[in-house]
């Protein structure tokens, strides 16, 4: 029993309701409740059965990330895996699952960070291309979307390597290519594409994934596959950085 006559502890539920999405591949699902900040309340009681929402508040990079189409097929996604755990508790019901922006407290300086933005600075389109797989986590002032891309991010930058996290790549031909590999690093003269594989936010195959990079392979970037599990630590993901620097030294030498 969670706070206020909650059926579950909240906490619970959202756990229980994520390794649901992880059996259905739900990406965007998964970083929704992850990240926002969930609060179930009370609406209706009829007949002695009380009926929930779910109201999930999320940063509002985040909200603003996905369409409104998107958001409401978010919301039946989670209410159609949360609905079940509720059988146990016949005297209660999920009514609802409800999106919204987060309100939070103004931050020293909001105004002025706002007229730079007007202006043109800090302008970016870094993390907001695949809405099916939206960058939720912040990390120096950039988007990731998961612990081993940040890990990994860390690991490049250590090592003193010039890297793009999540650019946007855009091609105008006969269609209208829009890319956005996880990494792109940049080696003496060379580029390559780094792509993270394996976890809860990188469930696409490496076919579909390197189907989608083709007009950047099209033109000589080499594509670099790294395991998620590689990178759980700070010394792990240092070692794919080494073997990373190892092979691209290769390929200039046989340029």
């Amino acid at each position: 029993m969670g706070r206020d006559g909650i059926p579950f502890k909240e906490e619970d539920l959202i756990a229980s309701a994520v390794e649901a999405l992880k059996i259905l591949g739900d990406a965007r699902a998964i970083a929704v409740l992850v990240t926002g900040k969930c609060t179930m309340q009370l609406w209706d009681s009829d007949y002695g059965i009380d009926s929930w929402h779910l109201f999930i508040s999320l940063p509002v990079h985040l909200f603003y990330a996905i369409s409104e189409d998107e958001r409401k097929s978010t919301e039946g996604s989670i209410e159609e895996v949360m609905r079940p755990f509720f059988s146990s508790t016949p005297c209660d019901s999920l009514a609802s699952v409800m999106l919204s922006p987060l309100v939070v407290e103004a931050q020293d300086g909001w105004r002025e960070e706002a007229l730079r933005f007007v202006k043109g600075e800090g302008v970016t389109n870094q993390g907001r291309v695949r809405s099916d797989n939206i960058a939720s986590k912040q990390h120096q002032g950039l988007l990731f979307r998961s612990k081993a891309e940040i890990t990994l991010f860390s690991a490049l930058t250590r090592a003193k390597l010039a890297v793009a996290p999540l650019p946007v790549f855009v091609r105008i031909g006969k269609a209208y290519n829009r890319l956005e590999p996880d990494f792109v690093v940049v080696f003496k003269g060379l580029t390559f594409v780094v792509e993270v594989d394996g976890d809860t936010f990188h469930r696409e195959l490496p076919a579909e994934a390197d189907k989608r990079l083709v007009p950047l392979t099209y033109e000589g970037v080499e594509v670099r596959r790294i395991r998620a599990a590689d990178l759980e630590s700070d010394e792990s993901a240092d070692q794919v950085v080494r073997d990373l620097v190892d092979f691209m030294t290769k390929r200039k030498e046989s340029r």
